[in-house]
């Protein structure tokens, strides 16, 4: 009997997102030996780190979530690569 072995690629926490940040990306996701287009929303922290927040499989159901979270300003909580520095901006 084989024994599977786990390793430990990174950590994630928790971050809270400053919502008129939020922005949704077309991104490929392989599912069932096909890549489907799924639509990840994405924000920027106090620090600038790139907090990931939902996925959605409707592009309209992910403008409509970026939008009301701007217009209401309500919190957003999102998951981030645990000690990521923030990227630099280009001047």
């Amino acid at each position: 009997m084989e024994k599977t072995k786990y390793e430990l690629k990174a950590e994630v926490e928790t971050a809270n997102v400053l919502p008129k940040t939020l922005q949704a990306e077309t991104q490929l996701m392989p599912m069932g030996g096909a890549q489907i287009p799924m639509y990840a929303v994405y924000g920027r922290d106090e620090t600038e780190r790139r907090v990931w927040c939902c996925t959605f499989v409707d592009s309209d159901e992910a403008m409509a979530w970026v939008q009301a979270s701007r217009v209401f300003g309500r919190a957003v909580r999102g998951a981030v690569i645990a000690d990521q520095k923030p990227e630099d901006k280009p001047n």
